[in-house]
C-alpha cells in the first residue's frame, strides 16, 4: 500500500467515525427551598400565589421541563422553558413537590434533578398540613424477602409544625381495595405478616395534632416465592 492510499483510507475511517454527543446534565435546584415554607411567593388573592422556581444552568441542555406536583391531589403541572427561572400561579395552603428535567435537541436522553418539596402558605395559617409520607421500604416494584413470614415497612414523615401525631397503614392486593391494617402508629415503621409470591399495594396516612392529614402515594411490590 502506497502512502497516498494509506492517507485516503485514514480519512475515510475518521470521516465515518460517529460523533459522540454528550447527554444533558441534571440541574441543581435553588428555590423554593426543600422542606420549607415558600416565603418568596407573591400573593395574588386569598386562594392563589405566584411562585418563582429557580435552578442553575445545566451543561449540554437546550431546554427544561419544570414539573410541579400538588401533593394534596397528586396532579402535576408541566412548564417548558429555555430559561433557568419560571413563575406559575398555585393554590395556597398546600404542599408541593417540584423537579426539573434537562433536555437536548441533539439527543433523546434527558436528566432529572432532585425532587424538592415546599409548603405554600395560605391566609393566616395556624397549622400546616403534614407532607405526604415518603415511602422508603419496600421501594416501588421491588421484590422483597420475608423474615419469619413478616416484612418491616418503613417511611418518612414531615410536618413544618413538627406536630405529627400518628400514622395509619393501608395494605391490599389492588390499589382500589386498600384497607386499614394498622392505625395510630407513632413510629414510622411497622412489621406485617404477608403471603409469599404475592403483589401488594400500600400507602400511609399522616395525621397531625389537630387532625390535619395527608395520604402518601400508593406503591406496589412483590413478595418472593
Amino acid at each position: 500500500m502506497n502512502l497516498k492510499t494509506f492517507f485516503l483510507l485514514l480519512i475515510l475511517i475518521l470521516g465515518c467515525k460517529k460523533e459522540v454527543i454528550p447527554p444533558p446534565e441534571a440541574v441543581v435546584l435553588i428555590g423554593p427551598e426543600n422542606n420549607n415554607s415558600c416565603t418568596t411567593a407573591l400573593p395574588i388573592n386569598d386562594a392563589q400565589s405566584q411562585v418563582t422556581f429557580d435552578w442553575q444552568l445545566a451543561l449540554n441542555s437546550d431546554s427544561y421541563q419544570l414539573v410541579i406536583q400538588d401533593l394534596t391531589t397528586g396532579s402535576e403541572t408541566v412548564e417548558v422553558t429555555f430559561r433557568v427561572s419560571e413563575s406559575t400561579v398555585l393554590k395556597r395552603g398546600r404542599p408541593y413537590s417540584w423537579w426539573v428535567i434537562s433536555k437536548s435537541e441533539r439527543i433523546e436522553k434527558v436528566a432529572k434533578s432532585q425532587v424538592w418539596s415546599f409548603y405554600l402558605e395560605g391566609i393566616q395559617e395556624e397549622s400546616h398540613l403534614p407532607f405526604p409520607a415518603k415511602l422508603i421500604s419496600p421501594n416501588i416494584n421491588e421484590q422483597v424477602s420475608l423474615e419469619n413470614g413478616e416484612f418491616t415497612f418503613r417511611w418518612e414523615g414531615l410536618d413544618l409544625d413538627g406536630d405529627i401525631a400518628s400514622y395509619d397503614f393501608y395494605l391490599g392486593e389492588a390499589p382500589e381495595s386498600l384497607t386499614l391494617n394498622s392505625s395510630r402508629l407513632t413510629n414510622p415503621f411497622v412489621s406485617i405478616a404477608l403471603e409469599s409470591d404475592t403483589y401488594y399495594y400500600w400507602k400511609i396516612y399522616t395525621r397531625d395534632q389537630i387532625k390535619n392529614g395527608s395520604n402518601s402515594q400508593i406503591n406496589v411490590f412483590q413478595t418472593e416465592p
